[in-house]
């Protein structure tokens, strides 16, 4: 295992390197082959492996993954598809010590995001993370200030900003008003799961998986029955359903709002309703942000439409995406959409290329354009643009984590002076009583309202809530205080 001090030494003497070279030799790498290597296999790792190989000019090198098994089964699907062998990596600190990589793909669970951010840019590689763009904000600062010290070029995976028909529609709602003067933005993600259950034993990592590896800078501690994936339930490696697909959404609402810094503050209600299981987070969700251009709220119910169903909720026909208030229309949509007059008739169609693989690869494209071009400028979700949407997740999430339990009955009274909450709680009130919870005896989890400084990103005087914008780590998995 490579020692934490030598990779220092080598990322310090890389960074000389990159310095010492200047902006013509990165000028070069435009004619030449971009050697690629995908960190994290399952899911959205697989997809980057089979969609940046499409890309011309781009080779993928490598795949690595800490599930044996995983990495097995995914290089001899590459091999059957594109007809040559990858190199195999069990830990991606190998990547990153192999001079023969240019780039890696983080798709790796959020609590790497991080430190593999920051470790890639000090080895010199060029980093496309997937979203959130990091599990905490205070790393989110140390991998923008990693990319600008060693002049790396990282994009985060929040897609969506690389489609043309929305860049264009959402440009046109700033700058020109086309919906009229904004009154609200609303995000929503309605999509019901199942519980993930409660172990009757203490469950064991996979006899593939070398588990510390996987924890990295969280514990070891394991409570989960499906050992990949359902780690996003665990505050120590997840973000909850907030931070898992509200990245897309908040992303959304706060690019149609033209928002570039954090909001002043933030609400949030919620709890976890009707499974009976270990995961720790919300499956039901409500969250306030307040901007100047316009209030934003985010919406999120993991429960079917009523209890034995199996099927996902709606709001006005959408079961995610954005509802935009205008004072003169509405628009509803995610990758495409509608604007709507206030008689409900449609006035118009967004559409567009979204390009393959849910927009992904689109986005890819424009990460290999960043690469080639060594702007960062050229980027569509650069780890700035990542991290203020990502830090709307984390800005909920610890408004929640520093809430109190209150009767579900009592909740209306509680958030009476906050219309846009009080809405939501209503509709949210309904569809828990649907689900079986009996309002008079359940409790719901009423956050803390923050108040932010969006310049500092603080919280002003209040230590408990500035605690949490950053986590303790388990060594030698630590993100470095100085990068």
């Amino acid at each position: 295992m490579v020692s934490i001090n030598r990779r220092q030494f080598m990322a310090a003497i890389s960074a000389t390197a990159f310095t010492s070279m200047g902006t013509p030799a990165y000028s070069a790498m435009a004619n030449e082959e971009l050697r690629v290597v995908v960190i994290g296999l399952n899911g959205i790792g697989r997809t980057h492996l089979e969609g940046f190989p499409l890309i011309p000019g781009v080779r993928v090198v490598g795949a690595c993954d800490v599930d044996s098994a995983v990495l097995g089964t995914r290089a001899e699907n590459f091999d059957k598809k594109f007809g040559y062998q990858l190199k195999k990596y069990d830990d991606l600190r190998r990547v990153y010590d192999d001079p023969n990589v240019d780039a890696v793909v983080l798709a790796v669970p959020n609590h790497w995001h991080g430190l593999g951010t920051v470790w890639g840019c000090q080895a010199g590689k060029d980093v496309y993370t997937e979203k959130p763009c990091s599990h905490n904000i205070w790393e989110a600062g140390q991998m923008e200030k990693a990319a600008q010290k060693y002049e790396r070029i990282v994009q985060i995976g929040i897609q969506r900003r690389s489609f043309p028909h929305l860049q264009e529609f959402f440009r046109e709602i700033r700058e020109e008003g086309v919906l009229g003067k904004l009154k609200s933005v609303k995000g929503l993600y309605l999509s019901r799961r199942a519980s993930i259950g409660k172990p009757e034993v203490a469950p064991k990592p996979l006899p593939t998986v070398n588990h510390d590896l996987w924890c990295g800078p969280g514990s070891t501690k394991l409570e989960r029955l499906r050992y990949h994936y359902d780690w996003h339930w665990f505050w120590d490696y997840g973000n909850a359903e907030l931070g898992n697909n509200g990245p897309h959404i908040l992303d959304l609402c706060r690019w149609v709002v033209g928002a570039e810094e954090f909001p002043t503050s933030v609400t949030s209600v919620g709890g976890r309703y009707a499974w009976d299981d270990n995961g720790q987070t919300p499956n039901t969700h409500i969250l306030s942000y307040d901007y100047a251009t316009a209030p934003i709220t985010f919406e999120i119910r993991d429960l079917p439409t009523a209890e034995g169903k199996r099927d996902s909720c709606k709001y006005r026909g959408l079961s995610y995406g954005i509802v935009v208030e205008g004072e003169d229309a509405t628009y509803l949509g995610f990758d495409t959409g509608k604007v709507i007059d206030h008689n409900g008739k449609t006035i118009r169609e967004i559409t567009g290329d979204k390009g393959p693989d849910g927009g992904r690869q689109l986005h890819r494209e424009n990460f290999v354009k960043g690469v080639r071009s060594r702007k960062t400028k050229d980027l569509n979700c650069s780890v700035r643009t990542g991290h203020l949407s990502s830090a709307l997740c984390h800005l909920g999430n610890i408004s929640h984590q520093l809430g109190e339990p209150i009767a579900l009955s009592s909740l209306p009274e509680r958030v009476q002076d906050q219309p846009l909450i009080a809405e939501a709680s209503e509709r949210m009130n309904e569809h828990l009583a649907a689900n079986g919870v009996n309002s008079q005896t359940a409790s719901v989890q009423l956050g803390r309202t923050l108040e932010i400084d969006p310049a500092k990103e603080v919280f002003p005087n209040d230590d408990a809530a500035n605690q949490l914008l950053r986590r303790e780590y388990r060594s030698p998995f630590i993100v470095p205080e100085q990068v």
